[in-house]
């Protein structure tokens, strides 16, 4: 190869080694932005489902409640 070859290929290894990393770096940017984005979600998710839970535990322990009663009126309807 002469001189002028091996410049053009060290040119385009260059933009390639360039390229990948950039890439690489976005890529982790990306993938920590989808983490937080989850996280987030998911904690979300889980305080509804602890206030529906707080809900269904006083419907449960309510003196006043009475479950049978609630039932037969279902039925007969």
């Amino acid at each position: 190869m002469s001189i002028f070859e091996n410049f053009w290929f060290y040119i385009v290894l260059i933009v390639l080694i360039t390229q990948y990393f950039g890439y690489r770096k976005s890529m982790t940017k990306l993938d920590h932005k989808v983490t937080s984005i989850s996280e987030n979600e998911i904690q979300k998710e889980l305080d509804n489902v602890k206030q529906r839970l707080a809900v269904l535990e006083r419907i449960v322990t309510d003196k006043n409640y009475d479950l049978n009663d609630e039932l037969h009126k279902i039925k007969g309807s």
